[in-house]
């Protein structure tokens, strides 16, 4: 596995979020009006993959196009609030410093909670929130999301794995021999150990994940044809929690170790 370079990792959030701005505001070909650029953020009438998804399932008569809309709205809740709460339940264990932090830290193992079914549960959160966002993006730049996403997770864990060995030596060893890597397992892979969840440094640590989610389940209901109102209601919501949640970091302590 290719690992990350120390500026990736150190900067993970900020490329993260160049990331998701690109696929979202690039303007990609419109092939339904000609093959040409389209205007920034166009996904907000009739571009994005969850209105493509219920408007072709609705067709011819789109009297149901509501009611597929909001089936769409369901699965999308069910990766946003699996990658919100399986990051937060995560972070409880880790600390908000450690999840934020800019270097890497190899003190402990921690094998308790979802580290007991998945070494990396904040990883596989992010590509869980990521899928949940690119249904509003277009088609194209939502798979280009999910894709770059999903190997820049496996680029830093590959450079992690090896720090974490180095430094923990034959328990994180014994550890990742037992536990899957990012494909969760269905049971607890390892006994229980020490640690206990601090439940307030996860959702601090998580706050934009948790708004999302929320927005998505508050925000993006529709009834009749009035959809053109909640796609841009839940973006307001996702903008307002990445404003609270960067303020939220003057909590964060500096170090928890």
């Amino acid at each position: 596995m290719m690992e990350a370079t120390r500026f990736e990792y150190k900067h993970r959030f900020l490329i993260h979020a160049l990331i998701y701005a690109f696929c979202f505001a690039a303007p990609w070909p419109d092939y339904h009006n000609g093959f040409h650029g389209v205007s920034l953020f166009s996904f907000i009438r009739n571009g994005s993959a969850w209105f493509r998804i219920a408007n072709n399932l609705s067709q011819p008569q789109y009297v149901r196009f509501a009611s597929y809309w909001n089936g769409t709205l369901v699965v999308i809740l069910l990766f946003a609030f699996a990658g919100a709460l399986l990051r937060t339940w995560g972070a409880s264990y880790l600390g908000a410093s450690t999840v934020k932090n800019g270097g890497m830290e190899g003190n402990r193992v921690v094998a308790d909670g979802p580290f007991r079914f998945v070494r990396n549960p904040l990883y596989l959160g992010t590509i869980l929130h990521t899928i949940a966002l690119a249904f509003l993006m277009r088609p194209e730049a939502a798979a280009l999301c999910i894709i770059v996403i999903t190997i820049f997770q496996l680029r830093l864990i590959g450079r992690e794995e090896p720090y974490l060995t180095g430094h923990l030596g034959e328990t994180y060893r014994a550890y990742v021999e037992e536990v899957p890597r990012i494909i969760p397992s269905l049971k607890p892979c390892t006994a229980p150990g020490t640690n206990r969840p601090d439940w307030k440094q996860g959702i601090l640590s998580e706050f934009y994940m948790l708004g999302v989610a929320i927005s998505f389940a508050t925000l993006g209901w529709a009834d009749g044809f009035n959809w053109e109102n909640t796609v841009p209601h839940v973006m307001q919501g996702i903008l307002i929690s990445l404003g609270i949640s960067i303020a939220l970091r003057a909590f964060i302590p500096k170090s928890e170790f």
